[in-house]
C-alpha cells in the first residue's frame, strides 16, 4: 500500500471512530433524556393527590396596607373572625396566647401570611393540649387564641379565609397550613413563634 493509501485509511478510520464517538453520546444524551421523561412520568401518575380541603370559605378582600389611626373605630369587617381590611399598625406576636386577639390586631397578622387558629374557651383540655403542641412545632406564622363569640368550636383563618371545624383536627388544620401560611398581601414579613402563654 502506498503512502497516500495508509494516509486515506487512516483519515477513514479516524473519521469512522469520531462518528462512533458522536453517535454514542447522542444515544447517551437520549437515554438520559428519556429516562427522566419517563421518572417524571412515574412521579406524576404515583404521586398522592393533595388533601382536599372541605368548608373554606373566602371572603371579598376589604384592602390591605392601611393602617388605623390612634383612636381610630376599626372598620366593620365582613368576616368574623376578621380576614382582611384595615387594622392596627402593629401585629400581635405570633405563637400561643392567653387572652382574645381584636380583630383589627389578627387582620395585621394574617396580611403578613399568617394562620390564626381560634377556640372557645370551653375547648375539652386534651383537645386544646394537642392544639398547643401542634403550635409549638411551628417555626413561626401561627397564632392560636381564644375567641368567646365563635360560632364553631374551632376556627382556622388565614388572608380572605376562613375553616370552621367541630373539634381540634390536627391533619385538616395541618393541610390548611401548609396550603395557606404565607399566603397574605405582605408576605415577607417575619412572624416566628415568639409567645407561649399556655403555662
Amino acid at each position: 500500500m502506498t503512502g497516500s493509501g495508509k494516509k486515506s485509511t487512516a483519515r477513514q478510520q479516524r473519521r469512522e471512530a469520531a462518528l462512533a464517538k458522536k453517535k454514542r453520546r447522542r444515544t447517551m444524551i437520549f437515554s438520559i433524556i428519556g429516562a427522566g421523561i419517563v421518572a417524571v412520568i412515574v412521579f406524576v401518575v404515583t404521586r398522592p393527590e393533595p388533601e382536599e380541603l372541605v368548608g373554606v370559605e373566602t371572603f371579598a378582600d376589604m384592602g390591605s396596607g392601611d393602617h388605623l389611626a390612634a383612636g381610630e373605630t376599626p372598620p366593620v369587617y365582613n368576616s368574623s373572625p376578621a380576614t382582611s381590611g384595615k387594622h392596627a399598625p402593629s401585629p400581635v406576636q405570633c405563637g400561643i396566647v392567653a387572652t382574645e386577639v381584636p380583630d383589627h390586631f389578627q387582620v395585621h397578622n394574617l396580611e403578613h401570611g399568617t394562620v390564626i387558629i381560634q377556640y372557645t374557651p370551653d375547648l375539652p383540655e386534651t383537645e386544646l393540649t394537642s392544639l398547643q403542641d401542634y403550635a409549638r412545632s411551628k417555626p413561626g406564622h401561627i397564632l392560636v387564641a381564644p375567641r368567646l363569640d365563635l360560632s364553631d368550636p374551632v376556627v382556622v383563618t388565614s388572608w380572605t379565609r376562613m375553616l370552621r371545624l367541630d373539634s381540634v383536627d390536627l391533619n385538616t388544620i395541618d393541610t390548611y397550613y401548609g396550603r395557606y401560611v404565607r399566603t397574605g398581601p405582605e408576605v415577607g414579613v417575619a412572624c416566628p413563634f415568639a409567645v407561649d402563654e399556655s403555662a
